[in-house]
């Protein structure tokens, strides 16, 4: 076992920031945590796949973890690169085939999960670079890419991807840095915050109509356009994003200040409204978002966050869990996460960390687990999009 490598198991008093709304006791416990300064260097994003969770580090790494036994999660394979993999943030799973997204799309052939194979490697330095959201759309995967890019890519050989089209979001409707993106119709959502903060303008959530209104199947990236926008003061720090129905669901995490959970009715693609705003229970956050049934869990600081989105323009908080024993590098930690069966798999990007929590609220697992809510239980960039 490498020195680094620590599992714990901690059992958590309940507080009276980790009740329900309704007061019934604490809505999560701590099942475990597992810290690999190697394996999960600055973790970033998490996609379950079967019984493995696939978890890329910002500082250069790829691990692949064991989540069968959810009180003892167990890293089978990783690999670390701080020069071919720096930047790994977001993973999408394809099958037999899971990409991820750094500085450049990687394949990796995980049909033997404990030791998946480097496939392909798509570069382009002006255009592919820190990509930071993924969702597929048939033999298309798009990619948001921070330095001001939205890129599709070919997967119909998931193998050898290949770059399909590109748009410079800088020059094509303002926005800076796209975050992150999900499907609505025929058109991408894109999310851009703005700075966090740190310049004096707004957030923005805009839609590109990237497919034939006719046919709705793709069209050339030269004819990709801007055709709606909504930007706000609560969109500051928009860098989540997972559109259900007719709605976008945001996470916007701003510097020096709490952040937001922002709702925007997607209805009439060319006028976007923001319907509600509610503000993250944490100083830090929302980094991380995930729906489940009519359940939005949300991550950031050393806050976990549920919130009842079965009426989309009236959200209403379920509960919020501060977990300091768990994430305890400052107040900037947990990051990504995910949903299944009870189970919230949470990524710990300043502690070099992975976590179990558990939903001891009934309340709360019925409506995250509720059938025909819109969307099954996955993560941000499940494969289910």
């Amino acid at each position: 076992m490498r020195p680094a490598l620590r599992l714990a198991t901690l059992l958590l008093l309940a507080t009276t920031l980790g009740e329900d709304a309704r007061g019934a006791g604490p809505a999560f416990s701590v099942a475990a945590v597992l810290t690999d300064e190697e394996a999960l260097d600055r973790p970033h994003d998490v996609e379950l796949h079967g019984d493995l969770a696939f978890v890329p580090g910002k500082g250069g790494s790829i691990a692949a973890i064991d989540v069968s036994r959810r009180d003892r999660p167990e890293v089978v394979w990783h690999r670390r690169d701080p020069r071919a993999l720096f930047d790994a943030e977001t993973v999408l799973p394809l099958g037999d085939y899971l990409l991820l997204g750094t500085n450049d799309l990687i394949s990796l052939d995980v049909r033997n999960p404990r030791s998946p194979r480097f496939a392909a490697t798509v570069s382009d330095p002006a255009r592919i670079r820190r990509i930071n959201g993924l969702v597929r759309w048939g033999d298309r995967v798009f990619a948001a890419c921070k330095h001001g890019w939205v890129v599709a890519f070919d997967v119909s050989r998931p193998e050898l991807p290949s770059l399909a089209g590109s748009l410079n979001t800088r020059e094509n409707g303002g926005l800076v840095s796209p975050h992150d993106l999900d499907r609505f119709g025929d058109y991408l959502v894109v999310v851009d915050p703005a700075g966090f903060g740190r310049r004096d303008v707004p957030g923005q959530v805009g839609l590109y109509r990237v497919a034939d209104p006719s046919t709705h199947g793709p069209i050339p990236a030269d004819a990709w356009e801007l055709v709606g926008l909504v930007q706000s003061e609560e969109l500051v720090g928009a860098n989540r994003l997972q559109v259900r129905g007719s709605h976008a669901f945001v996470g916007a995490s701003r510097s020096g200040a709490p952040g937001h959970t922002v709702v925007v009715a997607l209805a009439d693609p060319a006028r976007p409204v923001q319907v509600a705003a509610i503000p993250f229970s944490d100083t830090r956050g929302p980094n991380g978002l995930a729906i489940a049934g009519d359940v939005l869990f949300l991550a950031g600081g050393r806050t976990v966050e549920a919130i009842d989105v079965s009426h989309p323009t009236k959200p209403a908080k379920l509960a919020s869990y501060e977990c300091p024993e768990a994430f305890r590098a400052g107040r900037d930690s947990a990051h990504d996460l995910v949903y299944r069966d009870g189970y919230l798999y949470v990524t710990g990007q300043n502690d070099q960390s992975f976590c179990v929590l558990r939903l001891e609220s009934p309340r709360v697992r019925e409506l995250a687990e509720r059938k025909g809510a819109g969307i099954p239980a996955v993560g941000r960039g499940g494969a289910s999009r």
